[in-house]
């Protein structure tokens, strides 16, 4: 990023020291393989949303999960698109759903999460 004079780059560190967000796991969006994992974590064993491709319809989700994912696309990722929830939308969903509890080297590095 530059600002006139000032060129600053933007890392996964400097967002974690900004923040005070600990770094955990790296992840990239573009990993499709780890994306349909974690879409098949998110999900209890019971059930199977109905996909279209590499993407759910938010109206599939439980209520709750509904609407925490619609806050992810509008506030976090800024996406437009709030009907449909991608591969990459799943990563920090499982990750508030399964992984609260991991240790912090098991855990998705949300910095990085935020620099993709």
């Amino acid at each position: 990023m530059n600002f006139r004079v000032l060129t600053l780059e933007v890392t996964p560190e400097l967002i974690s020291r900004v923040t005070g967000l600990p770094l955990g796991l790296p992840w990239s969006k573009e990993e499709r393989s780890l994306g349909q994992a974690t879409k098949k974590e998110f999900f209890l064993p019971e059930k199977h949303p109905v996909e279209d491709k590499s993407e759910v319809q938010r109206t599939n989700f439980p209520p709750l999960w509904s609407e925490v994912s619609f806050q992810i696309m509008k506030y976090i990722t800024c996406e437009g698109r709030f009907s449909i929830v991608y591969n990459y939308h799943f990563k920090l969903l499982s990750e508030l759903r399964h992984g609260m509890d991991l240790p912090l080297e098991q855990k998705l590095s949300i910095p990085y999460f935020l620099l993709q």
